[in-house]
């Protein structure tokens, strides 16, 4: 394995659309036809980047994937996870009924499914973003059985309240779960200690590659460790402005213009 690259989804190899576009397609073919690898490294749930990943034909052996920011990592050859840090039921359930009070929609994840107490706009526009179905229920906190990988706040319109909600619960977070931006609509809780960092360092060590020999590249607050921790650290040119402080080089290019290619050809040729 020659190179690794580790790239974000939503706002970065996907368009604002959520399509892959034929120029990141075959550029992703042409590296790791080369021997260099492709991993999705991203905020959504497992089944949703499982199903990108079969899309770019990256179900073989040595193809990866980090979902779930960091908390889950999985081998698509062997079809078994490598890594799987989850919140506690506990965790969840406290902080469900935290949103609920502040008037904020909460969600999270079983057997493949959205789990929320209702149907909302919130829910329709994830699951569009996402192809993944969502799945209301009143009782959803007795429904869930499993301690998920990864609770999401969402707004759609007002970033402040997401904000402000993150920092008034700082103090009950500590030592339960990390809440981090993926995108303004996002406010996203996965388990403390975890990150894409941890998700990429975890595939690294087991991988025993050398981190000069990785790529990383996002576009938003959730990208901004696994851009510092990498070999190279890439922002796309729509990313946040803090991700692009964070990055060793910026693309020409938007996620809408290949900027996927630009990296490969740039860094993988």
């Amino acid at each position: 394995m020659e190179k690794i690259i580790f790239s974000d989804l939503d706002g970065t190899l996907l368009t604002d659309d959520k399509r892959i576009s034929p120029g990141n397609r075959a550029a992703i073919r042409s590296m790791t036809g080369a021997g260099n690898s492709f991993v999705i490294a991203t905020g959504r749930p497992f089944e949703s980047a499982y199903k990108i990943s079969e899309e770019l034909g990256l179900n073989g052996e040595g193809c990866y994937i980090v979902s779930y920011n960091g908390s889950h990592v999985y081998d698509c050859y062997q079809k078994r996870a490598l890594l799987d840090k989850r919140l506690s039921l506990e965790t969840v359930r406290e902080l469900f009924r935290f949103a609920w009070s502040a008037g904020l929609y909460a969600q999270t994840y079983q057997d493949g499914e959205i789990l929320a107490r209702e149907r909302t706009k919130e829910m329709d526009f994830y699951e569009r973003n996402t192809n993944l179905p969502g799945h209301p229920r009143a009782d959803v906190l007795d429904y869930l059985t499993k301690a998920p990988s990864k609770v999401i706040i969402i707004h759609l319109s007002d970033h402040e309240r997401l904000a402000r909600f993150q920092k008034e619960h700082e103090a009950w977070a500590k030592g339960k779960c990390r809440l981090t931006f993926s995108n303004a609509k996002y406010l996203e809780v996965i388990a403390e200690g975890v990150s894409k960092q941890t998700g990429i360092e975890f595939l690294m060590n087991h991988l025993g590659v050398d981190r000069a020999n990785t790529i990383a590249v996002g576009d938003e607050a959730n990208d901004i460790e696994m851009i510092k921790a990498a070999g190279v650290g890439i922002a796309v040119q729509n990313a946040s402005a803090a991700a692009k402080e964070a990055a060793d080089y910026v693309t020409r290019v938007s996620n809408n213009e290949d900027a996927i290619a630009e990296v490969v050809e740039k860094f993988c040729v």
